[in-house]
C-alpha cells in the first residue's frame, strides 16, 4: 500500500489532484490505443479509458480515506492515553498532599508533646523529627516531578494576548509591584538627605513595565490611586527600617488625590499613619501642582489632618513658577520640586517669580530664600549632567534630584518582603481589581 502521509501529516491537496491527473492522463492513452490497436470506435474506446479513470480514482480515494482514519484513530487513542497519565498524576499528587498533611499533623502533635521551652527542645528526639523532614521533602520533590510530569504531557499553554491594562490588573493581584528608591541630595555637599520612591510593575517573567507604559493604562481602569496607596504603606516600613538603623533619611511618596477622598481608604490609611507619628518629617507625601490647585474640599480637609499629625507635603509636576506661597505654607507644603532647566530658563532668564507678600522686587538669587520665609524648600530636579550644577549653586537652591546623583534602583527583595504592605491591604486590592 502506498503511504498516503508526508512529514506526519496528510498528503497535501495539490499532490491529490497531480496523481489525478496523472490517471486521466493514463486513460486517455489506453483509450487511444485500444482505439488504434482493436480497431473499435473512438466513443467505446473513449468510455472504456473513462472506465479506468473511474476505478483509479475511487481506489484512490479508498485508500486516502482508509488513511485519513487511521490518522484520526491513532491521535484519538494518543489523547485519551495523555488524559489518563493526567488523571494518574492527579491522583498521585492527591495522595502525596494527604501524606504531606498526615505527616504534619504528626509533626505538631510531637511538638505539642514536647513543649516550646529551650530545655525541651534540646531534649526533643531530634533523629525522629530528622526523618520526618526527610519524608517530606522526598514527598516535595516527588510533587514536583509530578507537576512536571504534568507540563511535558500537556505541552506548552497557549496564552491569550494582554493588554496593558491586564497586565496592570495581574501585577497588582500577584503582588508583583516592586519599590524603586532615588536619592535626593543636599547642595552643595552632595550627602544623600531623602529618597524618592516610584512604583515599578513586574509582568510575569520579571521583566521591568517602564511607567509610559503601565501609568496611562492605569489611570484610565482607576487604579493608579491603589498603586500609590501601595507604595504608601510600602514607603512606612521602609522608613521606619531606617530609623532602626539610625539612619535619619526621609522619603517622598507620591499620594493620589483621588486616595485622599476615598472614604473607604482615607480613614484606614489616616489611623494608620497616626500610629506612626513618629515618623512625621520622614514621610512627605507628595502631589502635582495640577492636583494641588484642582483640589477639592474633602481633599484639603485630608491634607489638613495628616498636616495636624505632623506630616508635610511636596508638589512637584511644575508647570509655572508662579505659584502662591502663602497657600503652601497654609496646605502644609514643606517642598516645592522644580526642574534644574525651568529654574534657568524662567527665573533666571524670563524673571518669573514665585508669589508672595513681599513687595519689592526679588532678584533670581533670593528667590529660593524668599521660599524659605514660608517654610518652602526648592529641589532642583531633573539634573543630568554637571554643567548645570554651577548655575544651581549660585542660586542657593538646597536640594537637588537628578541620574547625576543617582538613578531609582530597586530595595533588595529581603527587604521588599519585609515590608509588604498589611494582608488585608492586599486582600481589598485584589477583591478590587479581580
Amino acid at each position: 500500500m502506498p503511504h498516503w502521509r508526508i512529514r506526519g501529516t496528510v498528503m497535501p491537496v495539490i499532490t491529490h489532484a497531480l496523481l489525478y491527473a496523472g490517471y486521466a492522463l493514463v486513460s486517455l492513452t489506453i483509450g487511444l490505443a485500444l482505439s488504434q490497436i482493436g480497431g473499435g470506435s473512438g466513443a467505446a474506446s473513449f468510455l472504456g479509458g473513462i472506465a479506468f479513470f473511474s476505478a483509479c480514482a475511487i481506489t484512490h480515494g479508498g485508500i486516502a480515506a482508509a488513511s485519513a482514519a487511521g490518522l484520526i484513530g491513532r491521535t484519538e487513542k494518543r489523547i485519551r492515553s495523555d488524559i489518563d497519565k493526567l488523571r494518574a498524576a492527579q491522583r498521585e499528587i492527591i495522595t502525596d498532599i494527604d501524606a504531606i498533611a498526615a505527616r504534619m499533623e504528626d509533626v505538631d502533635r510531637r511538638i505539642d508533646a514536647i513543649g516550646d521551652t529551650p530545655a525541651a527542645i534540646a531534649a526533643a528526639p531530634t533523629p525522629e523529627i530528622k526523618m520526618i523532614d526527610q519524608i517530606v521533602d522526598k514527598l516535595s520533590r516527588t510533587m514536583d516531578q509530578r507537576f512536571e510530569d504534568i507540563r511535558r504531557i500537556s505541552g506548552p499553554t497557549e496564552t491569550r494576548a494582554h493588554g496593558p491594562i491586564d497586565i496592570v490588573r495581574e501585577a497588582l493581584i500577584d503582588n508583583r509591584v516592586e519599590l524603586h528608591l532615588q536619592p535626593i541630595v543636599s547642595l552643595p555637599q552632595r550627602r544623600t538627605s531623602f529618597y524618592e520612591g516610584f512604583t515599578r510593575l513586574k509582568d510575569p517573567t520579571g521583566r521591568l513595565i517602564l511607567p509610559q507604559e503601565f501609568i496611562p493604562a492605569a489611570e484610565r481602569a482607576g487604579l493608579m490611586a491603589m498603586i500609590d496607596n501601595m507604595l504608601l504603606f510600602r514607603c512606612v516600613q521602609i522608613v521606619r527600617k531606617l530609623q532602626q538603623n539610625d539612619r535619619r533619611i526621609g522619603i517622598f511618596c507620591n499620594i493620589a488625590p483621588a486616595a485622599l477622598a476615598d472614604e473607604a481608604f482615607f480613614p484606614h490609611f489616616l489611623d494608620f499613619m497616626r500610629d506612626h507619628t513618629d515618623l512625621a518629617g520622614a514621610v512627605i507625601f507628595e502631589i502635582p501642582l495640577s492636583a494641588f490647585d484642582a483640589r477639592t474640599a474633602i481633599e484639603a480637609r485630608a491634607m489638613a489632618k495628616l498636616a495636624d499629625l505632623g506630616f508635610r507635603f511636596s508638589v512637584d509636576k511644575i508647570s509655572r513658577i508662579d505659584i502662591d506661597l502663602p497657600d503652601l505654607e497654609r496646605s502644609g507644603v514643606r517642598y516645592l520640586k522644580i526642574p534644574a532647566s525651568m529654574i534657568l530658563e524662567d527665573v533666571v532668564r524670563k524673571g518669573a517669580r514665585p508669589r508672595s507678600n513681599i513687595t519689592r522686587e526679588i532678584d533670581a538669587a533670593d528667590v529660593a530664600a524668599v521660599c524659605m520665609r514660608y517654610g518652602v524648600d526648592i529641589i532642583a530636579e531633573r539634573i543630568e549632567s554637571e554643567d548645570i550644577v554651577p548655575e544651581i549653586l549660585e542660586l542657593d537652591i538646597p536640594y537637588g534630584q537628578g541620574h547625576l546623583f543617582g538613578a531609582p534602583r530597586a530595595i533588595k527583595e529581603s527587604l521588599m518582603e519585609e515590608t509588604a504592605p498589611p494582608a488585608d491591604f492586599l486582600r481589598s486590592i485584589r477583591n478590587k481589581v479581580a
